[in-house]
């Protein structure tokens, strides 16, 4: 990636894109299959039909496999997390919960905002970079057995101000798809006070808690024990990827905004895939491995 964040916003070639109605049956299927060595067999025979994956195993994709994270601190020096949160600050937000609400500066932010969605986001070359970083899409790869898809491109402002957590902010486990990970990039410090993100270690394996709702703390405590929920801390620039399958929330902010970047790679595309598609260069993977671009 280059020594600097490049500010260049991509050509929009096509906006409003909806997944197809084979992509929204499917979900509709895997989303059903609950148990954790149910979906893995089904992905396995989903991998069969993609290109395969490089082998070479490294310790990153062994702690990814056993406890459901592992992290990346570092990924991005102070001063080019600095260079993008800059960047990101001159967007307009909204609220995902709230669309009809509309865009808005993020210090203009609605009372009772608990998150500030940045549309423009999968435009973002500088985002680009990150999200077809081959180190990235190599260890996705290498963790469904085969090339992953490309899905989204999000950023988001956590706000704090507010007493009670809403939605994603309760414990809870994604269905985006039979087999899938988040990369997560923290673009300011996140301290106990800044909401930082809570996963349960290993629960992307466990059949324990599986219902499609959110779960409370003391559910989660009962179910996993408190010594598995993992808080992670870092510096701005510090990153992780995830099963978000486990269980996992993002805490509720007590005082700081917090700044985080996610990519979404995925075994099949999502329902939930970015919906624009843009003009740019090619990125470093196939071209047909990206949800992103002309012909993805």
């Amino acid at each position: 990636m280059a020594a600097t964040v490049s500010t260049e916003q991509l050509e929009i070639q096509k906006e409003g894109v909806a997944p197809g109605v084979l992509t929204r049956a499917f979900h509709r299927l895997q989303e059903r299959v609950r148990h954790p060595d149910h979906r893995r067999q089904l992905a396995r025979l989903v991998a069969f039909g993609r290109p395969a994956a490089p082998t070479s195993e490294t310790q990153a994709d062994r702690d990814l496999a056993h406890d459901g994270v592992t992290f990346l601190r570092g990924y991005l020096a102070p001063d080019r997390a600095a260079q993008l949160r800059d960047l990101l600050s001159r967007f307009e937000c909204q609220d995902p919960w709230k669309p009809e609400r509309g865009l808005f500066r993020l210090e203009d932010a609605p009372a009772g905002t608990h998150v500030a969605d940045i549309p423009a986001a999968p435009t973002l070359k500088a985002l680009h970079d990150i999200a077809f970083d081959e180190r990235l899409v190599e260890m996705a790869a290498r963790y469904f057995g085969c090339r992953p898809y490309v899905d989204s491109i999000q950023a988001w402002w956590s706000l704090p101000g507010n007493s009670e957590p809403e939605e994603a902010e309760n414990f809870h486990r994604d269905n985006d798809s039979v087999r899938f990970l988040k990369f997560f990039l923290y673009l300011t410090d996140v301290e106990d006070g800044d909401g930082p993100h809570n996963f349960v270690k290993g629960s992307h394996t466990d059949p324990k808690a599986l219902d499609r709702r959110r779960l409370t703390n003391d559910e989660v405590e009962k179910a996993f024990g408190r010594e598995r929920i993992l808080s992670i801390k870092g510096r701005a620039g510090d990153a992780f990827m995830e099963d978000t399958f486990g269980v996992h929330k993002g805490q509720l902010p007590e005082r700081g905004t917090r700044l985080l970047m996610q990519v979404r790679y995925s075994l099949t595309p999502s329902i939930f895939r970015s919906s624009v598609i843009v003009k740019g260069e090619r990125p470093v993977v196939r071209r047909e491995d990206s949800l992103l671009h002309v012909g993805g």
